[in-house]
C-alpha cells in the first residue's frame, strides 16, 4: 500500500467518525494532527466532561482465525502500549472494502485504551490490536457509550475501565 493510500485511509475514518457524532447531536472536534494520540476531542455540551478519541483505520480488518479466534485486527503502534486511561478511547474504522474498492459499509468499533494498552505488548513485532467478535456486543457500534460517557453515566465509566475476560484477549500481564 502506498503512503499516500494509507493516509487517505486514515482520514476517511476520522472524517467517518466525527460525522457519525455530529448526526448524534454530540460535540466532537477533529484535531487534524494537532494532538499527539488523539484526533477527536468530544464535549459534554456544558464542557465539563470531555472524551479524547483516537480512530484507527483499516480498509478490510476482518480475520477469520486470528489466536484462535474470529474478529478484527488494527495496526495501533508502539504509543498504545501501557496506555490506559478512562478518558482515552479508540475508534476503530473498519471500512469493509469490498475486492474491487466500489462498494464499503463502515463499521465502527469503541474500544477503551485500557483494552487496547493491555493487549499490545512491546515483543510484538507489529503493534497490532485485535478485538474478537465475542466483544461486538460490547464494542460495535456502540455510538450511544459515547453520550453515556459524557452524562457521566456509571456503567460506561466502569466499561472503560475495566477487562471482560469471557469476550477479550489477554496476553500476559
Amino acid at each position: 500500500m502506498s503512503i499516500g493510500r494509507s493516509q487517505f485511509t486514515g482520514t476517511s475514518g476520522q472524517y467517518y467518525v466525527s460525522y457519525g457524532l455530529a448526526v448524534r447531536e454530540i460535540h466532537a472536534s477533529l484535531t487534524i494532527g494537532n494532538a499527539p494520540s488523539v484526533d477527536i476531542i468530544v464535549a459534554s455540551g456544558n464542557g465539563q466532561k470531555s472524551l479524547s478519541i483516537q480512530v484507527k483505520t483499516s480498509r478490510f480488518a476482518y480475520r477469520r482465525c486470528r489466536y484462535g479466534n474470529e474478529g478484527h485486527e488494527w495496526d495501533v503502534g508502539s504509543s498504545a502500549i501501557n496506555k490506559c486511561y478512562e478518558n482515552l478511547w479508540y475508534a476503530f474504522v473498519d471500512l469493509r472494502e469490498k475486492p474491487n474498492g466500489c462498494e464499503w459499509n463502515p463499521e465502527v468499533f469503541f474500544v477503551p485504551s485500557f483494552w487496547v494498552g493491555s493487549f499490545v505488548k512491546e515483543n510484538f513485532s507489529r503493534k497490532m490490536y485485535f478485538l474478537p467478535t465475542s466483544a461486538d456486543e460490547i464494542s460495535k457500534e456502540k455510538w450511544d457509550f459515547v453520550q453515556r460517557y459524557l452524562n457521566n453515566d456509571p456503567e460506561i465509566t466502569a466499561w472503560a475501565s475495566s477487562w471482560d475476560e469471557k469476550r477479550l484477549i489477554r496476553w500476559g500481564n
